[in-house]
């Protein structure tokens, strides 16, 4: 029979026992979190799946192939091949050495104020250009004719698409402002109001929006029309007829709802394309050569899906309307989105997910634009029809507007003041933060713009020759 060890053999034995916990802890402990992180990315992966899946179904683009045939039924071919040619013979035109010492063309500068029949030294050679490029215009009004928006041949490539025509198509609009403004120069209102009615079109006809570049480009052409014939009000003598196209030109808000959606909805398809792109792709979204990140954490479904949930709940909030809408995104921007680049399983977020408060804002400042511009119009219109400057904003109820066209959206009505025989209209600039979002009192910066500043919420508007002033 054997004798039982004695303590002193048991010692080493215990050691070595505990030696192996806790070699073993760690390495267990990494296995169960390995476990955990794989299981939590398999479940990310399957719901990834099943989104792209579902929608696909519902018929929305995950892809360079969906988003071209998603394009393709939002536009219209009839018109291709002209607004096609109008681009190139434009962009000969504005590319000339005499065209660069042009306002808007080139770097050329109005003189201001410029007042019909006024000053001006270079406008014998503005006209003169003007009159050789005389049927290009003229082709420019024909092929606003054609259902709109325009398609357009691009080559779809995820984020790297390329979109010359969006570049064109500022230069149609800075041909137009400029024989807009010679128009007015003469005073020759039937021709500025076709240029008008030319940019309201071309603008129509690249109103894309597959993603948030072009979007921004339909919103600031939009502005640069809006902005001719707020400008036009201070010395032109519009009559009632042609006030009421002008009023038409800026009669309907944006669709918000549908069009902020289906911006999400491309900016959504073009990531995607990008996670299924090629090794190139990826590195070319990473940060800088010296992140820590290699290309493959973008591809982790956790981190897929974060980006879809985030994105999905930013396209929720163009619902209600252009109301309100910077303060929702800008909330769901603090509350969702902390753009730590420490986690990967929100890297794709700081990457990919678009400036959404930013463009919020654009939508709202575009809002803000047309209903200034509206009323600034009814105010004239008010005065061709009664003899008199409205005593109040409410009066222009007389003429068939509706008290939203002198609403600063959620500020309450706009600025206006009657100033000897012309009057100012003004609001409140969305982009500029020690501009109150609510209307001033008085008109913010008068000494510059009775000086002519570009200020694009405040208006001046001039009797121009309409009867007495009162």
């Amino acid at each position: 029979m054997n004798d039982p060890a004695s303590p002193r053999e048991l010692r080493p034995c215990r050691r070595r026992r505990w030696l192996l916990l806790l070699v073993m802890l760690p390495l267990v402990t990494g296995l169960i979190a390995v476990a955990v992180l794989g299981y939590g990315e398999y479940r990310s992966h399957r719901e990834v799946t099943a989104e792209i899946a579902r929608l696909r179904a519902a018929g929305e683009p995950v892809d360079n192939e969906t988003l071209a045939r998603w394009f393709q039924a939002a536009t219209s071919q009839e018109g291709t091949a002209a607004w096609r040619d109008v681009l190139s013979a434009v962009e000969q035109v504005s590319s000339g050495e005499t065209a660069n010492s042009f306002p808007f063309i080139g770097l050329g500068k109005l003189p201001e104020p410029l007042v019909p029949g006024g000053p001006w030294p270079d406008e014998p050679r503005i006209a003169e250009f003007l009159h050789e490029v005389r049927p290009l215009i003229a082709r420019i009004e024909q092929a606003g004719r054609y259902p709109a928006p325009v398609w357009q041949p691009i080559a779809f490539d995820g984020f790297s698409t390329l979109l010359p025509e969006l570049q064109g198509v500022r230069g149609i609009t800075r041909l137009l402002q400029l024989e807009v403004e010679h128009a007015l120069y003469q005073r020759d209102t039937g021709r500025a109001l076709r240029g008008l009615a030319a940019m309201q079109a071309a603008a129509a006809a690249w109103d894309w929006d597959f993603c948030v570049v072009a979007d921004l480009v339909d919103l600031a052409l939009r502005r640069i029309h809006r902005s001719a014939i707020r400008n036009s009000l201070a010395h032109t003598a519009w009559d009632s007829d042609e006030l009421d196209q002008l009023l038409a030109q800026v009669q309907k808000p944006r669709e918000l709802a549908v069009r902020w959606r289906q911006v999400c909805a491309s900016e959504r398809a073009m990531a995607l394309t990008m996670l299924q792109g090629s090794r190139s792709d990826l590195d070319g979204m990473l940060p800088p050569d010296n992140s820590p990140y290699v290309p493959g954490l973008l591809l982790f479904p956790s981190g897929v899906k974060k980006y879809l949930d985030t994105l999905a709940a930013f396209q929720q909030i163009g619902e209600p309307g252009v109301l309100g809408i910077r303060d929702r995104a800008q909330t769901l921007e603090q509350k969702l989105v902390h753009f730590d680049q420490k986690r990967f399983d929100e890297l794709l977020i700081h990457l990919l997910l678009p400036a959404m408060t930013a463009l919020a804002a654009a939508h709202e400042t575009d809002e803000l634009d047309r209903r200034l511009t509206r009323a600034a119009l009814g105010i004239k219109r008010y005065r061709v029809s009664e003899g008199r400057w409205p005593a109040r904003l409410s009066d222009l109820a007389a003429i068939g507007l509706d008290p939203k066209d002198w609403t600063a959206l959620q500020a309450g009505p706009f600025g206006y003041k009657i100033e000897g025989q012309d009057v100012v209209l003004w609001g409140y600039d969305i982009h500029d933060r020690g501009s109150p979002s609510r209307v001033r009192s008085e008109p913010p910066g008068e000494t510059d713009v009775s000086s002519g500043s570009s200020l694009w919420h405040v208006t001046r508007i001039g009797h121009a020759g309409h009867g007495p002033s009162n």
